[in-house]
């Protein structure tokens, strides 16, 4: 976001600026020297104060190196930025409120019902501190936006940015560290992680505006981002997205899969504080209380689904031109396996000519699955080959889609286009 960027209704002259956070005593050797120096210099002090929080200062020092003169820069852009985004005015809203939660933020509750996720609360992580939970999978972007702006969800952003930022300063009072906000972000999706994406990509520009503003102006308030239940398709969307995510928040993101989920969050949960779903013990509806009504009646069952008889053998296809990005895979149930491939098929002199993509192997329960960048106009093929079982019919959820194609490629921001299905 530019730091010129203004929320409406946001004040226009300057705003005082709350008391400066409490002085921490930073446990870093380094970092804490050179707070000193900065706490020693008047103008110095000056330029912190203008920041009006000591926890972004270190965490700017920190990423320029203790380079004063850097630090001081990235100071004044945020001061700058502060002024003009509310997020003084935020501040001092939840200072002076301080049992504020999510929905009590401007535009909170309308998020909450299309953005299903928890914040804090009773998720709390084994270092104290709040984290968060997004239920991406089953969000309902075309919703929110029906009711809330671009501009109103940067809003309610920035009050969440503040609240965030107030937590890790009193953890800093307490530890003398600079941590970071923990997010899980939940990609199951009961209709297919590409379908969603499908449906929604068109809508990641803000979310790279939301991100480039926490990039810039919060410092060490975003921890690790953990995209927890990931199928194989998360590896297809990443390689588009992560291209345009600042680099550092690039780095913050773990992919963690279905089977992984349970014991990698309870790393860092305890169980009493990670909702059933995610592998603890507590109450689901008390972290997402309108999850379960957003879910299908089948949530085990992710994408279309497809019986291969025994002996049968079938294929599912997608046309793509040159240039387009697409995404394959499958899981069998039942434990049970069943011999997968995949081809593309070129027409050149009225002949169909068949290039190997994935050469054929049994495909156990496990999900698995690829992207795929058409080198010409073709057809990828599926190939679900169940001709060596005369006993068994195989059950299969797959996808098969397209990513981008080849304009939006070329295209920053990507534009909202067409859903493409796959033809049988």
């Amino acid at each position: 976001m530019e730091a010129g960027y203004q929320v409406p209704g946001a004040p226009s002259e300057a705003l005082a600026v709350p008391g400066l956070s409490r002085t921490i005593r930073w446990k870093d050797t380094a970092l804490a020297s050179a707070m000193e120096e900065l706490r020693s210099n008047p103008e110095d002090l000056e330029a912190l104060e203008s920041l009006g929080s000591e926890y972004l200062a270190a965490a700017f020092l920190t990423r320029c190196g203790f380079n004063k003169a850097r630090a001081q820069e990235a100071f004044a852009r945020t001061a700058q930025w502060r002024q003009s985004s509310g997020s003084v005015e935020a501040r001092a809203r939840l200072l002076s409120k301080p049992d504020m939660k999510f929905c009590d933020f401007p535009h909170g509750a309308k998020v909450l019902k299309y953005l299903p996720q928890c914040e804090g609360g009773p998720a709390i992580d084994k270092r104290g501190l709040p984290y968060a939970i997004r239920c991406m999978g089953i969000a309902d972007a075309t919703g929110l936006f029906s009711t809330v702006t671009e501009e109103q969800l940067v809003e309610c952003q920035v009050y969440l940015s503040e609240w965030r930022l107030l937590q890790l300063e009193a953890h800093a009072a307490e530890t003398g560290e600079i941590s970071g906000i923990t997010i899980v972000q939940d990609v199951f999706a009961p209709l297919g992680l590409l379908a969603m994406w499908r449906k929604h990509g068109g809508k990641s520009g803000i979310m790279r505006k939301v991100v480039a503003m926490i990039d810039e102006h919060y410092p060490g308030v975003m921890g690790s981002v953990l995209l927890v239940n990931a199928p194989w398709a998360i590896h297809a969307i990443l390689k588009v997205l992560k291209p345009v995510l600042p680099e550092r928040i690039a780095n913050k993101i773990q992919l963690i899969p279905p089977a992984e989920t349970p014991q990698r969050l309870l790393e860092l949960v305890e169980e009493k504080h990670l909702p059933r779903w995610l592998g603890g013990e507590g109450t689901d509806s008390d972290f997402v209380p309108n999850r379960a009504a957003l879910l299908t009646t089948d949530a085990d069952v992710v994408g279309p689904q497809l019986v291969v008889a025994a002996g049968k053998k079938e294929e599912r296809g997608l046309w793509l031109s040159e240039g387009d990005n697409a995404a394959f895979g499958c899981s069998v149930a039942g434990g049970v396996d069943i011999m997968f491939s995949c081809r593309f098929d070129v027409e050149e002199a009225g002949t169909v000519v068949s290039e190997e993509v994935h050469a054929p192997a049994r495909l156990k329960e496990e999900d698995s699955g690829a992207s795929f960048t058409a080198p010409r106009r073709g057809r990828l093929v599926l190939v679900f080959d169940n001709s060596y079982s005369w006993v068994k019919p195989k059950q299969i959820s797959y996808e098969l889609g397209l990513v981008t194609n080849q304009e939006e490629s070329a295209e920053t921001p990507k534009r909202e286009s067409a859903e493409v299905q796959a033809d049988s």
